[in-house]
């Protein structure tokens, strides 16, 4: 029987809480018997000081299990052979920081390509790795690639922030970098640096860090603080890599050979390749020498021509096929896609160039090209522009488009393409969604890099890659990347008058600018999406449920709720149509939401009930969590508190096991809120407190503005004004910039009890009003019924007492109605009138 992630989780803590006062027993009785005199008292202390602080590491938030993460490491493995560099990398290895100013220690290797600069930079990155605990980051720019497979500064920061786990938002990408990196000594490898741009827009601001800079030229702008040159090795540097390398090998070769290839090739790249050869397949010399040519002062590439040149035929159209990828992983699909060979036959022809000394081995993804290589590859009697490489690519495009496809299916991606199954991606295997996530994180630049070529070639199918891609980059958060590309193929729709590509394009916008707060276009984008959709023939249903999901949720947050109860519940019909399990429990789910907001508590219980079963059965753990949110925020205002908190425990737990930093900073501040109403402020203050910094740190501003509002309550709770004025200010701020009318609505209400308890009365009557304004306008009755209230409290402090009896017994009236706790306290007020 497999244990549940919840399961799991528990049992983890449990174990943890149960060691800690065995551990104070057990150090109790070993300090008395070193100290030679039995102290219950001592022993005692230190049982329960333990047993404490094995509570404290689980409980605490930040301190558990789930939330603790390694430093993140994005450097590629080192070469277990690295010779010939060695004063180089004691000039690195001595670098030390001053640790003053607000600049990071740069330094900056030059060389030709081949000269070994990312080589040097990786090995002693590894070998720094422990002066920089905060994260060890490598940025491979490709600026010699083709332009679709380059990183542009916002592709780095964008890898630089999901490396780290922080979530993107519409706003500058270097600000939200800098944020995070803050002070911590971080290091960074910035490989294939053509541009100062590439640099200065990631250089994190602190003296803590150190940043290693690999580039063919020294760029104006960057300032360096140590600038390395490297060339081609000496003779004997040459020697001693190509005898390590066949000592490894457990190659024996003839020393005189071995003193001539030193000799004649010193380029690191060209001697790494002829030793590679001689370990793979012993042959005479002069089959490394090649027919001579592009040898400039040791540097020539002649073997490496040589075994092109030797090449069999089909493994030299795999070869110059694969340079046509912008990526920077050749998989088997990619080159069978490439070559218009079989799978079989691909993966064989990539084993014999990567053998071969042709194709490196980055990582277990896929095989890589050296720039030198590639441009070899390229020019080899063939032309990059020619039909067959056009249809190359398309085969390339269509390839990519099937595996997204099918990795989108897993993580049950709301849209459905219509994308065919291509016969270069191999038979289909089911995935999990961790598997498919996983894939995708792992090829994400080579998606995007094939999304962009196609893009730039005007393929008219362009949408089948941006919209494929579109949500995994906003659910890892990209959300800059996903709406440049879906824009980009959305102009190409149009241009070609294609329907359905405008359709998912329109859709993958509407939800991408709903995300980053932009109400108004998102209702634009997916009303024309909605609208396309349906006139699709043959229809579409599916799409179609998914827009007017979307749709119910843009009304949702701009506070109209009878339009989104209306057209979710369509959603919901479509999404039975067609045996939709999962779309009809997002839906449902949804609609408890809107009648959450809107106090009809019996009706959102029911539908968040049927959604719970749904996931429950489809053994979908995240959404269930979200789900228990809902359920728990019920229970909470209806009084409930106990439910509530178990409710909120156990998504809390869901969440931590999914890695999911966002539900589970919903979670911690949902137990804030009934801590605080339990009157257990310490322990609402620091949920609370935890949940804003995780919020800011993913950058989500309704639940960064959701989070301040419940802290400026607490601290208005505590009698911090002052404290509580910022917190409150700072989400009506958020609130009213993203058009949140209910959230705006909110903070009104709390500003105005603010000014009540400071004795400003005018001011906060006109607050009240607002917000009850706003309250009856959308139709919130929890909100219009907290209005009146405390309307009804401040009209008593001014002893109007006939104005008073109206607010309180409308409150009653819509709290009895909700079936809401605070009716008891509208009773009491009205009683003692």
């Amino acid at each position: 029987m497999t244990s549940s992630p919840v399961g799991v989780g528990r049992r983890r803590e449990a174990l943890f809480l149960a060691s800690g006062p065995v551990l104070g027993a057990a150090v109790g009785a070993v300090t008395n018997v070193v100290t030679s005199t039995w102290s219950w008292w001592l022993f005692g202390a230190l049982v329960v000081l333990i047993s404490a602080a094995s509570a404290v590491a689980v409980l605490v938030p930040g301190n558990g299990f789930a939330g603790r993460r390694s430093p993140p490491c994005t450097l590629p493995p080192g070469a277990a052979v690295f010779a010939g560099r060695e004063r180089e990398l004691r000039a690195l290895l001595g670098v030390r920081p001053s640790r003053r100013g607000t600049r990071p220690f740069v330094c900056v290797i030059t060389g030709r390509s081949g000269s070994g600069k990312t080589e040097l930079a990786v090995q002693a990155a590894h070998r720094l790795a422990g002066r920089y605990p905060a994260g060890q980051l490598f940025v491979g720019y490709r600026s010699h690639a083709d332009a679709a497979g380059r990183l542009a500064p916002l592709d780095a920061l964008a890898a630089l922030l999901t490396a780290v786990g922080a979530t993107q938002t519409s706003g500058s990408l270097s600000g939200q970098w800098q944020a995070v990196a803050g002070s911590e000594p971080f290091l960074l490898v910035l490989d294939d640096v053509d541009d100062a741009s590439q640099v200065l827009e990631v250089l994190p601001r602190s003296p803590r860090c150190l940043v290693l800079v690999t580039g063919r030229r020294m760029v104006a702008g960057i300032d360096a603080d140590l600038h390395i040159a490297v060339d081609t090795l000496t003779e004997e540097a040459a020697r001693s890599v190509l005898d390590a390398v066949l000592r490894r090998g457990s190659r024996a070769v003839d020393g005189s050979v071995l003193d001539g290839l030193a000799a004649a090739y010193r380029l690191p790249l060209t001697v790494r390749h002829l030793a590679d050869r001689l370990v793979a397949e012993p042959v005479t010399p002069d089959a490394h020498a090649g027919s001579g040519g592009n040898r400039v002062s040791g540097g020539g590439l002649a073997p490496v021509l040589a075994t092109i040149q030797a090449l069999a035929a089909s493994d030299r159209l795999v070869l110059r096929r694969a340079a046509l990828h912008p990526g920077p992983h050749v998989t088997a699909e990619i080159a069978a896609a490439l070559a218009g060979t079989g799978l079989a036959d691909a993966e064989h022809s990539l084993t014999v160039l990567h053998r071969r000394g042709l194709l490196m081995r980055p990582d277990p993804h896929g095989f890589g090209f050296h720039d030198l290589v590639r441009s070899l590859a390229r020019t080899e009697d063939t032309v990059p522009d020619d039909d067959a490489s056009a249809q190359a690519r398309v085969r390339l495009f269509e390839v990519m488009a099937c595996l997204l496809r099918r990795a989108n299916t897993a993580i049950s991606a709301s849209m459905e393409l219509p994308v065919p199954d291509s016969v270069h991606a191999g038979p289909e295997v089911p995935l999990t969604e961790r598997q498919a996530l996983e894939w995708l994180d792992h090829h994400l630049d080579d998606l995007r890099s094939v999304a962009r070529l196609a893009v730039e070639c005007a393929w008219p199918r362009s949408w089948w890659l941006t919209a494929g891609l579109a949500y995994f980059l906003r659910i890892r958060r990209n959300l800059a990347q996903a709406e440049e590309l879906n824009e980009a193929a959305l102009r190409i729709a149009l241009a070609s008058g294609d329907l359905p590509g405008q359709a998912h394009c329109r859709a993958q916008l509407g939800t991408l600018h709903r995300v980053s707060g932009r109400y108004g276009s998102a209702e634009e984008h997916t009303r024309t999406a909605l609208a396309l959709f349906a006139d699709l023939q043959p229809g579409e249903p599916r799409n179609q449920a998914a827009c007017a999901s979307e749709l119910g949720v843009i009304l949702y947050h701009s506070a109209r709720y009878a339009a989104a109860r209306e057209v979710t519940r369509q959603a919901v019909g479509l999404y039975r149509s067609v045996s939709d399990r999962r779309g009809e429990a997002n839906g449902l789910g949804n609609l408890g939401m809107f009648s959450r907001a809107t106090g009809d508590y019996r009706e959102a219980r029911d539908s968040l009930t049927r959604a719970y079963a749904l996931y429950a059965a489809l053994g979908n753990h995240r959404n269930r969590a979200w789900i228990l949110i809902e359920l728990g925020t019920v229970d909470r205002l209806t009084g409930d508190q106990d439910r509530a908190l178990t409710r909120f425990s156990e998504a809390l737990d869901l969440y931590s096991d999914a890695a999911d930093r966002n539900g589970r900073a919903w979670a911690r501040r949902e137990l804030g809120i009934v801590h605080r109403v339990l009157g257990h402020h310490t322990e609402a203050r620091a949920l609370l407190d935890s949940a804003l910094r995780e919020f800011e740190d993913l950058g989500s501003p309704r639940n960064i503005a959701d989070a301040h509002v419940e802290l400026g309550t607490l601290h208005r709770a505590l009698g911090d004004l002052t404290t509580a004025r910022v917190h409150t200010q700072t989400a009506h701020t958020l609130y009213a910039d993203m058009g949140n009318r209910r959230g705006e609505a909110w903070a009104e209400l709390e500003l105005g009890a603010l000014d009540a308890a400071a004795g400003h009365l005018t001011s906060a009557a006109g607050r009240f009003n607002h917000a009850q304004h706003i309250h009856t306008r959308i139709g919130d009755r929890s909100g219009n019924a907290r209005a009146h209230l405390e309307l009804g409290r401040l009209e008593l402090t001014r002893e109007n007492r006939a104005e008073a009896r109206t607010h309180l017994t409308t409150s009653l009236t819509l709290y009895t109605q909700l079936g809401a706790p605070q009716s008891t306290e509208a009773r009491d007020l009205l009683a003692g009138l």
